[in-house]
């Protein structure tokens, strides 16, 4: 029977434990590179602060579809384009749209506007 020697079997053990630490701070690193080339949506709110003014209205919808900072972005543009609309905030976290737009703006216009592609909408009550 073939006897092991602890210390050799040991020593690996440390040594490959080093090199998987060396991966992972490598690893951490790289992800932290990147985090720092992310977007920022600075430009986009999350909530809206303000109070609609005299002839609007603050309407809220739940989106489905939404999965990363490209469609914040997407669905902020879209619903910004349209003519009334005063203020918009997308939380994609929470899949909400917030915005204060005019009276006069019919909400299934909000509602086509924002069901595009694999975005879905509906109003929140």
């Amino acid at each position: 029977m073939k006897r092991h020697n602890h210390k050799i079997t040991a020593g690996l053990v440390l040594l490959m434990g080093a090199g998987l630490l060396g991966v992972t701070i490598r690893h951490n690193r790289v992800r932290a590179e990147r985090a720092l080339e992310l977007p920022v949506l600075s430009d986009i709110p999350s909530t809206i602060d303000v109070s609609p003014g005299a002839g609007e209205v603050l309407r809220a919808y739940r989106i489905t579809g939404m999965c990363c900072e490209s469609c914040t972005r997407k669905l902020h543009a879209r619903i910004s384009e349209l003519e009334g609309v005063d203020e918009c905030a997308v939380d994609l976290f929470e899949e909400r749209l917030s915005v204060i737009v005019s009276q006069d703006v019919a909400p299934e216009r909000l509602l086509s506007t924002l069901s595009f592609d694999k975005y879905s909408a509906v109003e929140l009550r």
